[in-house]
């Protein structure tokens, strides 16, 4: 099982939105540590990291040894313990080093993409992820399993878009399907009055959908059999005008939420309990935020303060840090916010009505450039970065939803959405 010693496993106990059901973790093993699943609101490919440990790679019979330890070398194998395939990765890790360029789940890709990104995490976190190493050979063979370049994978039915958007108030989603037909359906037992929406898949695939209804907090998600919930937060506070939503490496809800114009965190323990905290140190005249969860469960919040663009982070020792971010044209109304595979921030922002892509380059230096051939009007945007490190922009541009995208050679490109009615205020979008 892949694991990871700073981060806690999350166990059959560890909590779920209300209707979502958690399965226990396989008796058969023990496991000490674990990156567990992930769905974060932003789905960012595989992240070039630096190795954590001895081992770089291993060859194709080392890699079936150890799934012959962790699933007796089934490759497809989901016993619904919040690993899976043959080398048991998680969900998280799975999304965190690009496995979703081959398929969503580990279990759903073939053997030799499951190896590909075990390499990636082999890199990063050494042999000991694995509880199953220890005499598989994988800590010392160094050999690599594909010498010949992978092939790029063809874009998978993970390319679908799914939406959740506000219109006239209701809550709608719009998604596309595997022949690229867009659908827009209301979502059923959701009353109207909803203000602004975050979205993030859980670890089994549901959608949760935080929500503002009437200035409150309400969590709105599927269960298994795909019916809609509709729940306010308990504890948390009102007045709240805007929000950000990931899951942290455990599993556990984190919102970045606007109350009264100051931010706040709002999160869900192990126990399942919420938890409403103003963070310290912040400025006030917050008026939109996007947050992503890093892999040390520290928190990136852009944030627009007063019209201008700031960065808000913790740190490892928890410490809150706010920065106004340089070389950047005041009059920002909404953000959208993603990591691209290299690391890099992306922020999809809207200036004085116009879109404006700013980004940092690999020195950590700030850009700020209006994105070509975009149209004015735009008054909310949500992004995703895929792992050819392409850009797919979900936008209101005056009342309709538009798919704004970069292709490979850098062109932009903006569509409206077919069938819709004109209405939109709010959208938090995925890839699927």
């Amino acid at each position: 099982m892949a694991t990871k010693a700073s981060i806690p496993v999350r166990s059959a106990s560890a909590t779920a939105p209300v209707g979502a059901t958690l399965s226990p973790s396989s008796p058969r093993r023990r496991f000490t540590s674990a990156r567990t699943a992930l769905a974060v609101g932003v789905a960012v490919g595989s992240l070039a990291l630096g190795a954590a440990g001895s081992a770089q790679a291993a060859s194709v019979a080392t890699w079936e040894k150890v799934a012959q330890c962790e699933s007796t070398n089934n490759w497809s194998i989901n016993t619904h313990n919040g690993f899976y395939g043959g080398l048991q990765i998680s969900l998280y890790n799975w999304r965190y080093y690009g496995g979703t360029a081959y398929a969503s789940r580990p279990d759903l890709a073939t053997e030799r993409q499951q190896i590909l990104i075990a390499e990636k995490l082999l890199a990063d976190q050494g042999a000991g992820a694995w509880t199953c190493s220890p005499g598989t050979g994988l800590a010392t063979d160094h050999s690599n399993p594909y010498p010949d370049p992978a092939p790029t994978p063809a874009p998978p039915a993970k390319n679908n878009r799914v939406i959740e958007a506000v219109e006239g108030g209701a809550l709608h989603e719009v998604y596309t399907d595997n022949s690229g037909t867009w659908h827009d359906n209301a979502v059923p037992g959701v009353p109207g009055g909803i203000d602004a929406v975050a979205f993030a898949y859980n670890a089994s695939g549901q959608r949760v959908v935080e929500a503002v209804e009437g200035g409150t907090l309400h969590e709105i998600y599927t269960d298994a059999a795909g019916n809609w919930y509709d729940n306010a937060v308990p504890g948390v506070g009102g007045g709240i005008s805007a929000l950000g939503f990931a899951y942290n490496p455990s599993g556990q809800r984190v919102i970045e939420a606007v109350e009264n114009g100051t931010l706040h965190e709002i999160y869900t323990d192990t126990a399942g309990a919420w938890h409403d905290n103003a963070v310290p140190g912040v400025g006030d005249g917050i008026s939109a935020v996007s947050v992503q969860v890093k892999p040390d469960s520290t928190r990136v919040i852009e944030a627009v303060e007063n019209g201008t663009l700031h960065e808000i982070y913790s740190d490892t020792t928890g410490t809150w840090h706010d920065n106004a971010v340089p070389g950047v044209g005041g009059g920002i109304s909404a953000l959208g916010f993603a990591y691209n595979p290299s690391g890099q921030r992306v922020i999809e922002a809207v200036e004085n009505g116009t879109l404006h892509e700013i980004y940092t380059d690999t020195a950590g230096t700030w850009h700020d450039n209006a994105v070509p051939g975009v149209g004015g009007g735009i008054s909310a945007v949500s992004v995703q970065v895929k792992p050819d490190s392409t850009r797919v922009i979900e936008a209101v541009e005056n009342g309709t939803l538009h798919e704004i995208y970069s292709d490979t050679t850098g062109t932009w490109y903006d569509n409206a959405i077919p069938g819709q009615a004109g209405s939109a205020t709010a959208l938090s979008f995925n890839l699927a």
